[in-house]
């Protein structure tokens, strides 16, 4: 297919077309039963070349979708404009002038002739086979289509301003198939494949008509009527994004001017009401009922975070009265880490893609919200339970802070002697002699974070007799004692990253009183091979830390160190300072650091296979 799509497509089409001719000529034999209808094929011989006409055709349709990229991007006008000597023109339903075309139109009137014959609900002679056959190929026969997107958007781009019938037909067509699948009586495997497709309709083509379609209209009414049945969470989500996407991304091929956004504000704000709405007047546990409105509306703030200013702009509006809704529930819920889990992935979401748009007061209330929410009795009944889902409403806590401190000017900087109390003398007490690797992952790049987009001396406010630097830097000191090497490697980097851009291990403070513990903790890492994998990363950071000071690291750490090995002679540890070269290069250096490494623990292993009182030590 890569080498040579337009070859793989001719010499797929035709054997698709066969299988085709099979499932499409199937609805001669439907007959009306007494409980619905039933497929009259019932010899075992015909039921068992159906079974393999349709796997086959399942897998040919995943073929044809598979080959969708290779039309789309540079080749489309090529590709679009080939002969019609690939795909003879006879077996093309639409009159489109392309072998996509073709394909893409005979997809479309596939999956229409599936869901207007249901045959995904039809009695079998065997059951057990057929039944999950029909629905596989119907299924199939969507998610092929969606794979075609791209080239349906760009199919649009195309025609947009001149004969736009044939597309208008296909995505009218393409919806027609897609919106009585959208129930709770069909199979969950062909719902979700076709809420997948309409997402893709509504995301990645965008037409323009689209929300004036009555069977998208009519999709629109099902979700925000209250009395209608709601969807399973997973395709509720889906369909509620893909409406949220009709009616706030852009349209292509359109100017501002006429993008109508007054009257799609309105109906996002429909939306949003009656998806809420709904679930309020139902009679599912409050427990239920948050989880279900929250996974809708954190996933259409996410779908929406990368968009432009005005989409996220009608998003919020939509929002607003919700997240105040949320905000005000959450104290209610703070021992009930299921829910507070969830507002807090909820509100996370609304930090990263929608924080300048709920203003800087509200935010200011959110956080201040959780800061006194979150006390030490708090956090320590959620993180005690390690990977349970208490810690992960401390990560994503933590994670909500992380995006506050980085907000570039001053708004947010009376929170960080706030933050920085809450890391250093509420979250890392707990943790400090646990493993809690996800926590401790969380509370470490909060710390960085702090220190990184607000570097100044005065960052505490007074908080702590102890500036921020050392406060930081001594809990990331500890963290390299620990075996956690994933941890052990983050924290480096996060050094590292410090030093390059704030010069850490040059400032007073560090150079003073930890500069050389660091070096000590590095060097005894390596002498105890507890994270060889980072070898090369803890002598680059050596060096970069020494080389602060080589005269003092020369003159006074390295006979220290070497004075404070347990396990070697005296003479041994003078052989191991006088190997140990004055260089001030790096792959000098790092060899130095290397050799003395390795010359220390042969030592101490000569020295330990010896008989006791042998080596004077």
């Amino acid at each position: 297919m890569e080498l040579l799509p337009t070859h793989a497509f001719s010499t797929l089409f035709p054997v698709l077309q066969d299988n085709l001719e099979v499932y499409l000529g199937l609805q001669q034999f439907v007959v009306t039963s007494g409980t619905g209808h039933r497929l009259n094929i019932t010899a075992e011989n015909d039921c068992r070349r159906l079974h393999c006409s349709l796997r086959d055709l399942s897998s040919l349709l995943q073929a044809v979708g598979r080959l969708a990229e290779y039309f789309t991007g540079d080749v489309f006008a090529a590709r679009f404009n080939d002969a019609l000597t690939v795909v003879p023109e006879q077996i093309c339903t639409f009159p489109l002038h392309c072998h996509v075309c073709v394909c893409t139109s005979r997809l479309v009137k596939v999956t229409l002739y599936g869901s207007q014959i249901k045959l995904y609900n039809i009695e079998t002679a065997v059951p057990s086979v057929l039944k999950p056959d029909l629905i596989d190929v119907h299924a199939q026969s969507l998610a092929a289509l969606q794979a075609y997107s791209h080239w349906l958007a760009q199919f649009y781009s195309e025609v947009h301003r001149q004969n736009p019938e044939q597309f208008i037909s296909l995505v009218s067509t393409a919806l027609e198939a897609i919106t009585p699948l959208i129930s709770c009586k069909v199979q969950e495997k062909l719902l979700l494949s076709a809420c997948h497709l309409l997402v893709s309709l509504a995301t990645t083509v965008r037409p323009v008509f689209l929300i004036s379609i009555p069977a998208v209209q009519k999709v629109f009414n099902s979700i925000t009527d209250t009395s209608a049945q709601r969807l399973p969470d997973k395709a509720q989500v889906l369909v509620c994004r893909a409406l949220s996407n009709v009616l706030l991304l852009p349209w292509p091929n359109l100017p501002e001017s006429e993008q109508q956004w007054a009257v799609r504000s309105t109906n996002h704000a429909s939306l949003v009401f009656g998806t809420c709405k709904k679930h309020h007047s139902s009679c599912f546990a409050a427990k239920v009922i948050i989880h279900q409105t929250l996974s809708v509306l954190e996933d259409i703030v996410e779908s929406v975070s990368g968009e432009s200013t005005k989409s996220r702009q009608i998003c919020y509006q939509s929002l607003q009265e919700s997240v105040q809704v949320s905000l005000a529930l959450f104290p209610a819920f703070i021992h009930q880490s299921d829910v507070t889990d969830e507002m807090l992935s909820f509100f996370l979401t609304l930090f990263q893609g929608l924080r300048v748009q709920m203003g800087v007061p509200f935010t200011e209330q959110i956080i201040q919200t959780f800061l006194n929410m979150f006390t030490r009795e708090q956090l320590a009944e959620s993180i005690l339970h390690e990977g349970s889902t208490g810690c992960r409403v401390v990560e994503k806590f933590l994670k909500i802070l992380q995006v506050v401190v980085q907000e570039p000017g001053q708004v947010f900087k009376p929170f960080l002697p706030s933050v920085i109390s809450l890391c250093m003398e509420q979250v890392y007490p707990i943790i400090a002699e646990r493993s809690s690797p996800d926590v401790k992952a969380e509370l470490f790049e909060l710390l960085f974070r702090v220190l990184h987009h607000n570097w100044s001396s005065d960052v505490c406010g007074g908080l702590h007799p102890l500036p921020p630097t050392v406060l930081c830097s001594q809990a990331f000191g500890q963290s390299f004692l620990q075996p956690d090497i994933h941890l052990f490697k983050q924290n480096l980097f996060y050094l590292e990253t410090l030093n390059t851009k704030q010069k850490l291990y040059h400032k007073k403070i560090f150079r003073t009183t930890m500069l050389f513990q660091f070096v000590n903790v590095l060097l005894q890492v390596l002498v105890h091979k507890s994270h060889d994998l980072l070898q090369e990363e803890i002598g680059i950071a050596t060096y970069n830390m020494a080389s602060v000071d080589f005269d003092g690291f020369y003159s006074a750490f390295l006979p220290e160190f070497l004075a404070s090995c347990d396990g070697v002679d005296s003479n041994q540890k003078n052989v191991l300072g006088r190997n140990f070269k004055m260089d001030r290069d790096l792959p000098s250096f790092t060899q130095n650091v290397h050799r003395l490494v390795n010359d220390l623990r042969y030592y101490r292993l000569c020295n330990d296979s010896l008989p006791p009182g042998t080596v004077k030590l």
